[in-house]
C-alpha cells in the first residue's frame, strides 16, 4: 500500500531532541547539501558511501531531492534555530521497486556527529514510511562501523542480520 504524504507533512518538523530541526528534503537544500560534503572528512564520506568521493553522486542526490517519496525519501537535519542553509545531515529511504525493503542511508557532518541529530533524521524517515505502507528497512555498514545497526535494533525488530566480508547489514520490521 503507498499513500500521499500530504502537504502539511511536508512542512517544517520539530525533532524529538530540541537540539535539531528536521525538515523533508528539497531541490532548494541542493547548494546546503553541497556544502555540508564538502565539510565531511574522506573518512565520514567513505563510511556513508562505501568508497571516495568528491561529490554527492547524482544519481543519489537527484531522486533524493525530487519530492517522491515513494521513491527516494529524504529528509535534513539543522540546529534549532539555525538556517536552513547550514544543514548538518541528510537522510534517506531509497525504495527500489520490487526490493523487500527500503535502504536507508544516513551523513552527518563530522562537527555534528554524536549529537542526535542522525537520530532525529531516522526517527522522520520512520515516521514517513509507516504511513506510506513500508514494512521493512535494510541498512548496511562497513566492517566496525555497527554503530546504526545497533540504534535500529534498539527501536526496530531485527528480521534479519548478516555480515560478510562487505561489511554487517540488517533488516528491520517497521509493523
Amino acid at each position: 500500500m503507498t499513500s500521499v504524504i500530504e502537504p502539511a507533512a511536508r512542512s517544517l518538523l520539530p525533532a524529538a531532541d530540541p537540539r535539531w530541526q528536521t525538515a523533508v528534503a528539497t531541490p532548494a537544500d541542493a547548494d546546503a547539501l553541497h556544502d555540508l560534503f564538502a565539510a565531511c572528512s574522506q573518512d565520514t564520506v567513505r563510511l556513508r558511501f562505501f568508497g571516495h568521493l568528491r561529490a554527492f553522486p547524482a544519481d543519489y542526490l537527484d531522486p533524493a531531492l525530487s519530492g517522491r517519496a515513494d521513491v527516494h525519501d529524504a529528509v535534513v537535519a539543522y540546529a534549532y534555530g539555525a538556517s536552513r542553509a547550514r544543514l548538518v545531515g541528510l537522510a534517506s529511504l531509497a525504495l527500489t521497486p520490487g526490493a523487500p525493503a527500503a535502504e536507508l542511508g544516513v551523513l552527518v557532518g563530522d562537527a555534528w556527529q554524536r549529537q542526535g541529530a542522525g537520530r532525529a533524521m531516522v526517527e522522520l524517515l520512520l515516521a514517513r514510511a509507516r504511513i506510506r505502507g513500508v514494512r521493512r528497512v535494510r541498512a548496511a555498514v562497513l566492517p566496525g562501523r555497527s554503530a546504526l545497526l545497533a540504534a535500529l535494533g534498539r527501536r526496530l525488530p531485527a528480521e534479519r542480520l548478516a555480515h560478510s566480508a562487505d561489511g554487517p547489514s540488517g533488516v528491520y520490521k517497521l509493523d
